[in-house]
């Protein structure tokens, strides 16, 4: 993936606003799916059958496009952007169908954009950045049959606990909220899904963060991370659990661009993880590219105070 250069910095850009070197590239521009957006290979990433590996992807969806272009095998994209706060993401699934009529709404989209009547989700992970957690863990509480994996970037706050100092502890914090989220962790650990979950140490300070969220996930598994030191750009990753499925990751850093650069963390994650274990179909990345402008092609997020929670 291309790195984040001094002069791409002297231009404007950050980790918040990345350059799209690519636009959509091998892939056909962007089409409506629901709620969301959907970009499929221009040819290949499907099994002879026509299924189709999918991400849906809830907030900071252009910046995500931008890393995931450059570096994916063959996987569908869906991106959703529907605002700031993670209210905004967990309200449109308070209804048990909700979820399964998106879904269907991908699935008619991957049908017309295929030209394909048999075109169908092979695998489907759902992915989040900061605020996009909302949605993820309200889909959850319906249940997780169809749903094979769970990427969270700097993307997951449990509530505070009741008649508890706010101590930074894991006592302090409650995993009822996230109660959803953790049996899918459960699930991961066995080997039957993938969770990837990362997080920064920026501190909310009116809500829990997602370092101290970890911690209370971990806690609830049984697991301690291990102390590591791996560059990652912009990041440095300092822990790491890897246990089948379940990975989680701490990166250095407390700010907002820190928070913003988990974005990146995308290319590996998809790489060495998700389109790993699923073999993900190879798209045929030897066609013209597609450089028309994308949907909020050039809209960074927001600040980390406006959408974190």
């Amino acid at each position: 993936m291309a790195p984040l250069t001094a002069e791409l910095r002297k231009k404007g850009y950050h980790e918040c606003n990345p350059p799209d070197p690519l636009g959509m590239g091998p892939y056909m521009p962007f089409a409506r799916a629901g709620m969301g957006h959907i970009m499929v290979p221009q040819r290949g990433g499907h099994s002879p059958d026509y299924g189709y590996d999918v991400i849906v992807h809830f907030h900071g969806a252009a910046p995500v496009r931008k890393t995931l272009v450059q570096v994916a095998r063959g996987v569908v994209f869906v991106g959703v952007d529907l605002g700031n706060g993670s209210g905004k993401y967990s309200e449109p699934f308070l209804r048990r169908e909700s979820f399964p009529e998106f879904r269907r709404s991908i699935e008619a989209a991957l049908k017309r954009q295929s030209g394909q009547s048999q075109a169908h989700i092979r695998h489907l992970a759902l992915s989040a950045w900061s605020a996009g957690y909302g949605a993820i863990n309200e889909i959850l509480k319906f249940g997780d049959q169809n749903i094979d994996a769970v990427v969270l970037l700097d993307a997951l706050h449990a509530g505070w606990e009741p008649g508890q100092r706010h101590d930074g502890t894991v006592k302090s914090v409650s995993a009822a909220f996230i109660a959803p989220t953790i049996d899918f962790a459960r699930q991961a650990l066995r080997g039957e899904k993938i969770l990837v979950f990362t997080h920064s140490y920026v501190d909310p300070v009116t809500y829990p963060s997602t370092s101290l969220t970890a911690n209370l996930l971990l806690s609830e598994l049984g697991l301690s991370q291990e102390e590591v030191s791996i560059p990652a750009g912009f990041l440095t990753q300092v822990k790491a659990v890897d246990q089948a499925g379940l990975h989680v990751w701490s990166y250095r850093g407390h700010d907002e661009l820190a928070h913003c650069a988990h974005i990146s963390l995308m290319a590996r994650i998809l790489s060495d993880v998700v389109e790993e274990a699923w073999d993900t179909p190879e798209m045929d990345r030897d066609v013209p590219a597609v450089t028309s402008p994308a949907v909020n092609a050039s809209a960074p997020p927001a600040g980390v105070a406006k959408n974190e929670h």
